[in-house]
């Protein structure tokens, strides 16, 4: 093994956060050694932020030639959403590492062919999924693993981001972005990960069956921000492996904006603060306070579990440091990869099934075991598909008060 993962970026806008926390945060044993993206601006930006002289990573803007170079032993994948597991794919085959962004895959066949990849690589899988590794979400895991609030009952995570008029337009404007930029027509389950991984992280469950159900966006919104998704809100009910129910709001775009996850158990339960999502409440039952402790609640600031000056220096609330840490780690065989290819693809199946369950009247349906080959088989040609191109029309719908392209914004083709 070399000295140093060399890493390859594809994606600058997104992946120049990879490139600040790795490089800022002081992680060992790597070095970016190739940017790829369309826009030469992100490229230079993202160079910015890298060694100069004889370690300064050479530039593509043609993913062909990327891909090609030989220059890179892992990817970071950030290029569009819906684009993820095509890349992936490949680079598993290729014998790359990779750190994929949300969500890794768009259909169900796409995800039966990553986890088929993955288990025929040498390479590494792992999902770039940073808001497990916030401050109080590690504590959540830390409190739940050590036993004393008992067995898992519920739990809840929530992702809420509104956006304002000129943060929603410049996503959806297409001007800027293209007319089929995927934002345009993400159905609002679809971004389920950051709400649904913190969960899994904490409690080790894994999602088995899914309900969901949609809330409309006010109509002078979806006109004003020129939207096509015409959804605010996806609310899912899932069932775990082991008999819990966690209820997730994936990418949800009304107020208030924030981040917020729950675990309630047997014995006792414990949550994230709303507004302050360094801190955390830890709640017991009166008759069932472990030895040694004497209230019913407390709310207090946990501890990083190591390195608080580099996590807190990153964004996303310290998670893209410990994310990007721990791929590089994984690579270089140290720890295993969380989320692993398998629980990315279940929260990929959560995130489309659950939006079949909102178009069918709110029906349940399982989710796939991805270890098992029996099962997944079942999808393997399943690739039923929100997002539109200019030779391939979309196979679902978007959204329960779509209007088809050309008869919204006609002037805008």
């Amino acid at each position: 093994m070399r000295k140093n993962l060399r890493i390859g970026v594809f994606g600058c806008w997104r992946g120049s956060a990879y490139i600040r926390s790795l490089y800022a945060g002081k992680v060992e044993g790597f070095r970016i050694t190739a940017l790829c993206d369309k826009k030469p601006e992100r490229l230079e930006r993202a160079a910015s932020l890298c060694p100069t002289g004889r370690y300064a990573p050479k530039q593509f803007t043609d993913a062909e030639e990327f891909f090609a170079s030989g220059l890179f032993d892992a990817v970071i994948l950030t290029n569009y959403f819906n684009e993820h597991a095509k890349y992936a794919i490949r680079a598993l085959n290729m014998g790359i590492h990779v750190f994929s962004e949300t969500m890794a895959a768009s259909t169900l066949a796409d995800a039966v062919a990553l986890c088929r990849a993955a288990e025929k690589s040498k390479a590494v899988y792992m999902m770039a999924e940073n808001y497990p590794y916030s401050r109080s979400n590690f504590e959540l895991r830390r409190l739940y693993r050590e036993g004393t609030l008992g067995k898992l009952i519920f739990a809840e995570g929530e992702y809420v981001h509104p956006m304002g008029p000129s943060d929603s337009y410049k996503y959806n404007n297409p001007k800027d972005n293209g007319y089929y930029h995927w934002r345009r027509f993400n159905p609002v389950t679809y971004y389920c990960s950051h709400a649904l991984a913190p969960l899994i992280f904490i409690t080790g469950e894994l999602p088995k069956r899914v309900v969901a159900m949609a809330a409309q966006d006010a109509p002078e919104h979806i006109r004003d921000y020129h939207k096509f998704r015409t959804d605010a809100a996806g609310v899912m009910l899932i069932t775990t492996d082991h008999g819990a129910v966690m209820r997730v709001n994936g990418s949800t775009s009304c107020a208030p904006h924030g981040n917020w996850y729950r675990i309630s158990c047997v014995k006792g339960g414990a949550e994230t603060v709303r507004g302050d999502q360094s801190k955390v409440r830890l709640c017991y039952n009166s008759w069932t306070l472990p030895e040694g402790v004497e209230d019913t609640e407390t709310i207090y600031t946990p501890d990083w579990p190591s390195d608080g000056d580099r996590a807190d220096a990153a964004g996303h609330g310290g998670g893209d440091y410990w994310v990007a840490r721990y791929f590089v780690e994984a690579c270089r065989g140290l720890r295993d990869p969380f989320p692993d290819v398998y629980t990315a693809c279940a929260m990929s199946a959560v995130a489309i099934l659950g939006w079949r369950s909102v178009l069918n009247g709110n029906r349940a349906y399982d989710i796939p075991d991805f270890r098992n080959e029996e099962e997944r088989r079942k999808y393997e040609q399943d690739r039923q598909y929100p997002y539109p191109s200019e030779n391939c029309p979309n196979n679902i719908p978007y959204s329960t008060g779509y209007v088809a392209p050309g008869n919204d914004y006609p002037e805008e083709k």
